[in-house]
């Protein structure tokens, strides 16, 4: 009688909702997966707006009766707030129906810790493993990546082997501050703070639409968010380049209250009777993306390779995303004959570079050609503009969609453009 081969085991750095999102798939197929987490939760994060896409993921995992019963608000659109009324416009969000028609959609807004949380149950009820312990470094045998070495609380270190090592560690980028994946590259925007906090009273719109996301624009890389989280708190944040923080000479708070009242009409009539029920955070947004984040037993998720302006909210939804895809780009290598067995870790890395190379076409246009945008959104290419602010980024349609093709190509002739002297 023959003993059963144990399984393979994938350590992922990071239990954040991309870390949990791979760990749900990786069990399914029969995988040993292990969550590697230094924090405890639940734990304030920023980032509560899911979009379309990412709805139908957890609801393809089996979470949507959960999310729907933690009471989180539902999102059936975005309205973009321009400098006046005219530029004001509204995207609904969309998704395909059966027949391969766009209907309307809706997902959710979410309070971080709760959802964060939830994810992470799901992946323990899955039957993933949860470590409490920072991970320092990768181990190493052959020449390619065995597992990982850890530090718990009690500052106590001890090696994790593993078949694979996935980082979905976010904006710490484990793998490339451990040597694994290429440098952070400095992405094309300014230097940027947000300053945010949950109010209660803001005036939200009427039924069905209360659950709306709000974007007020006020100038070039100068916005604010205005998102419900609950019945009746809202998350309400103001994006502002450093520089002009800093030459405020005021403290988070004071430069807070000051932008909320000044940055945009529409946002400080909406906070008219509102009143703060939570401290103010402040947290740094650069721009970055890492070279080689996919490799020989080793690939990146989200926000662990790349971060873009988070003006559209794609984070949590590329995070899950990009997690299906990883499950089966990790479960091609792991199953593959040796000489194959790049190739799954490869096209996942095609795939997901596109998919982030579209979201920062669509934010350079936003922040570029602001007219443009309006008139594509508005007018011209509403449907295609809702198709990719639901997040239907890594799907072939998003290829060929025909809002993309003409940001593509203005920011192409800019380009060309700026190359030409004289």
């Amino acid at each position: 009688m023959t003993s059963a081969i144990p399984p393979r085991t994938v350590a992922i750095v990071g239990a954040g909702p991309g870390g949990t999102t791979l760990a749900v798939r990786l069990r399914r197929l029969g995988y040993r997966v292990v969550l590697v987490e230094k924090a405890a939760f639940p734990r304030e994060h920023i980032g509560e707006s899911l979009t379309g896409e990412c709805a139908i993921v957890l609801r393809d995992m089996g979470f949507g009766d959960a999310m729907d019963a933690a009471g989180f608000p539902v999102k059936r659109a975005v309205t973009v707030h321009g400098p006046n009324k005219l530029n004001r416009f509204r995207v609904p969000v969309q998704r395909l129906g059966e027949d391969g028609v766009i209907i309307p959609g809706q997902t959710w807004q979410v309070r971080r810790p709760e959802f964060d949380s939830l994810l992470l149950n799901g992946a323990l009820a899955e039957g993933a493993e949860l470590i409490r312990a920072e991970a320092r470094g990768v181990l190493r045998r052959d020449g390619r990546i065995s597992g990982l070495r850890l530090r718990d609380e009690t500052g106590k270190d001890s090696d994790l082997a593993a078949d694979f090592v996935a980082d979905a560690s976010g904006l710490q980028t484990f793998l490339s501050r451990s040597g694994v994946c290429g440098a952070r590259h400095r992405g094309g925007y300014e230097k940027q703070v947000a300053f945010y906090g949950q109010f209660e009273g803001a005036r939200r719109d009427l039924a069905p639409d209360d659950g709306a996301t709000h974007i007020f624009y006020a100038a070039r890389h100068l916005w604010a968010w205005f998102i419900p989280i609950s019945s009746t708190v809202t998350s309400i944040g103001v994006v502002t380049p450093g520089a002009l923080f800093k030459a405020s000479g005021q403290s988070v708070q004071e430069y807070l209250t000051a932008q909320l009242a000044s940055l945009h009409p529409e946002l400080s009539e909406r906070l008219r009777d509102a009143q703060p029920v939570s401290e103010t955070w402040s947290t740094s947004n650069y721009s970055y993306h890492i070279d080689d984040f996919a490799g020989d037993g080793y690939l990146c998720i989200g926000d662990a390779h790349q971060f873009t302006d988070p003006i559209f909210s794609f984070g949590v939804s590329n995070s899950v995303q990009e997690a299906s895809l990883a499950a089966d780009a990790i479960d091609g290598y792991l199953t593959a004959p040796s000489v194959d067995r790049m190739n799954p870790i490869h096209t996942y890395a095609d795939s997901v570079s596109r998919a982030q190379a579209r979201v920062k076409t669509l934010i350079d246009t936003f922040w570029e050609f602001p007219l443009a945008f309006l008139k594509l959104a508005h007018y011209d290419r509403q449907a295609d503009i809702a198709e990719l602010l639901s997040g239907r980024l890594y799907s072939q349609s998003a290829e060929t969609n025909e809002a993309g093709v003409i940001m593509r190509d203005l920011l192409a002739k800019r380009r060309r453009a700026e190359a030409t002297p004289g």
